[in-house]
C-alpha cells in the first residue's frame, strides 16, 4: 500500500507547490485566475493571497504529517483539485479560453479540454491518495503519511524507491507540459496574407507577417485577462522608447458582435489597435490560446527570436527592444 501512496502523495505535494510558488512570483499574484475563470470574487487579490496559502499548506501537510492529520490535508488535496476542475468545466462551458493561470506563468494552460483532462486526472490521484489513506487508518492499523511510512523498517526500502518513482513522475510530468506550451521561433515565411488583420478605426487590412521598412512589436490579448493588462502597462511605460525602433500593434482575437470589434484594454497611445479576424495570424505564429503573448516581426517578415509567453517574459522582451533605443551610439 505504501508503493501505491508516497509516490502519489509526493507528486500531490510537488503539484500543489509548484501552483502555490507560480502563482506567488506572478506579476499578478494569480489574482487573474479569477477573471479568467469567470468566477466572481469581491477582492481578487485578497483571494489569491488565500488560495495560494492553502496550497502551500496542503503541499507541506501531505508530506510532514501522519495518522488522521495527514487524511485530513489529503481530503483537502481532493476539495481542491476537484474545486478547480468543477470551475474549469464550467468556464469551458462559458466559451472562455484564456490562460487559467493555474500554476502562474510558468505552465500556461489554456482553458479548454485538455486542462480538463489534466484536472480530471490530478482529481483522480487526490482522491486514490483520500480513499488509500482512509483505508490504511481504518481497516489495516498500518501507518499512514509519508513520515510514517518512511519510519516504518519493513517499508524502508519500498517506501525510498517510491520517492524516486515520484521523483521521476514529476519531473517528467513538469517536462511534458512545458513542451507542450513551447513553440519554436519560425524558420520560414509564412504564406503569403497568413498574417493579415483588420485594423477597426480605419477598416484596412495589414499582413503583419509581411516585409516591411520597420520591425513590428505584437502583443496578443483577450478579453477579461488581468495579465493582459499588467502586459500593456509595461507597454505603455516603454511606448516612447519602442517607438522609434518598432511599430506596436496590440492584437486581439475577432469576436462576434460590435462588441468584439473594439479593445477590451487601455491602449498605449503608439499602438494600433487590429482584429485577429479567424485566428490566421495567431496560427501562423503558434501562439495558442493562452494570453498575453508577445512576438517581434523583423523588416524581413519573419518571427526574431521565440515568443514571449505571460506578462513577465512580454516586459522582458519589451526591456530588451527597450535597452537598443537607448544604448548610447558606438
Amino acid at each position: 500500500m505504501h508503493a501505491f501512496v508516497v509516490p502519489l502523495t509526493v507528486f500531490l505535494a510537488l503539484v500543489f507547490a509548484v501552483s502555490a510558488l507560480g502563482k506567488l512570483r506572478s506579476a499578478d499574484r494569480g489574482s487573474a485566475s479569477f477573471a479568467a475563470l469567470q468566477i466572481p470574487v469581491r477582492h481578487p487579490d485578497a483571494a489569491a493571497v488565500a488560495l495560494i496559502a492553502a496550497e502551500a499548506v496542503v503541499a507541506v501537510g501531505l508530506v510532514a504529517t501522519g495518522g488522521w492529520l495527514f487524511v485530513g490535508f489529503a481530503a483537502g488535496a481532493f476539495v481542491l483539485t476537484a474545486g478547480l476542475l468543477i470551475v474549469v468545466v464550467r468556464a469551458h462551458r462559458k466559451g472562455a479560453t484564456d490562460d487559467c493561470g493555474c500554476f502562474g506563468e510558468w505552465i500556461p494552460s489554456a482553458i479548454g479540454p485538455r486542462l480538463i483532462l489534466r484536472n480530471v486526472m490530478l482529481t483522480i490521484a487526490a482522491s486514490a491518495v483520500l480513499a488509500s489513506s482512509i483505508l490504511v487508518q481504518t481497516l489495516l492499523g498500518g501507518p499512514v503519511g509519508v513520515p510514517l511510512a518512511l519510519s516504518s523498517p519493513s517499508s524502508v526500502v519500498p517506501a525510498v524507491g517510491a520517492l524516486a518513482a515520484a521523483a521521476l513522475i514529476a519531473v517528467a510530468t513538469w517536462a511534458t507540459v512545458r513542451a507542450s506550451t513551447t513553440t519554436p521561433a519560425a524558420s520560414s515565411p509564412a504564406d503569403r496574407g497568413a498574417g493579415a488583420v483588420v485594423v477597426p478605426e480605419t477598416g484596412e487590412i495589414v499582413d503583419l507577417l509581411a516585409a516591411g521598412s520597420r520591425a513590428r512589436l505584437l502583443v496578443f490579448v483577450s478579453p477579461g485577462c488581468h495579465a493582459c493588462e499588467t502586459a500593456l502597462t509595461a507597454l505603455t511605460a516603454a511606448e516612447d522608447d519602442l517607438n522609434g525602433l518598432v511599430d506596436l500593434y496590440v492584437v486581439q482575437r475577432a469576436a462576434s458582435g460590435a462588441a468584439g470589434t473594439a479593445s477590451a484594454h487601455a491602449l498605449p497611445q503608439a499602438a494600433r489597435f487590429a482584429l485577429d479576424v479567424g485566428g490566421s495570424l495567431s496560427a501562423s505564429l503558434g501562439t495558442g490560446r493562452a494570453t498575453p503573448v508577445a512576438a517581434l516581426i523583423g523588416t524581413d517578415g519573419l518571427q526574431a527570436g521565440p515568443l514571449a509567453v505571460g506578462s513577465d517574459e512580454t516586459a522582458l522582451l519589451i526591456d530588451s527592444i527597450r535597452a537598443l533605443a537607448t544604448a548610447p551610439p558606438a
